[in-house]
């Protein structure tokens, strides 16, 4: 809602494969979300029927990046594991990035930096590619599962990598 509180906005997803273009400002066809809506409850179409205009975006799917970064420059967020919105995670791993980056570069000083950003790269690349690629598979929580390793998650507690060794300390 704007702050006139004379709009609403709403966003929906609807499957059109053939869509394929990287934008936020491509107009969509208000027939064919109409189509798409059909048969959904009275009170959901009566908010598509007054919908002026459509816009809409790609939901792009993206493989784990292979590294989180280079020398001096380490990336966090949707810049080095941008997931789909299905388990609703985005923002929640960039916040987790960053709580886990501040401790590898808790007392460091810049000859440092590199091996931190190596240690944060290593502490969070897993959990963030498991998410990624269970957001992916659109599935999370539609069977009974144990929903802890996502939201029992504490990054200020979290074991840290160690650099030298594929372990944790």
């Amino acid at each position: 809602m704007n702050s006139r509180r004379d709009e609403i906005y709403f966003v929906t997803s609807t499957p059109e494969p053939e869509f394929e273009v990287e934008s936020w400002s491509a107009k969509g066809d208000l027939n064919m979300l109409r189509q798409a809506y059909a048969e959904f409850h009275s009170q959901v179409r009566a908010v598509i029927t007054a919908c002026p205009e459509v816009h809409k975006w790609a939901l792009v799917e993206r493989d784990p990046l292979p590294r989180w970064g280079e020398g001096r420059i380490v990336l966090l967020g949707d810049a080095c594991h941008p997931m789909t919105p299905y388990m609703a995670q985005g923002a929640a791993t960039a916040i987790e990035d960053a709580a886990v980056l501040s401790r590898c570069l808790d007392g460091v000083d810049g000859d440092g930096v590199e091996e931190a950003f190596h240690r944060y790269e290593l502490s969070r690349k897993d959990r963030t590619s498991r998410i990624q690629l269970t957001s992916r598979l659109n599935t999370w929580l539609r069977q009974k599962t144990d929903a802890d390793w996502v939201y029992g998650y504490d990054a200020w507690q979290e074991p840290l990598a160690n650099v030298g060794a594929a372990t944790t300390v």
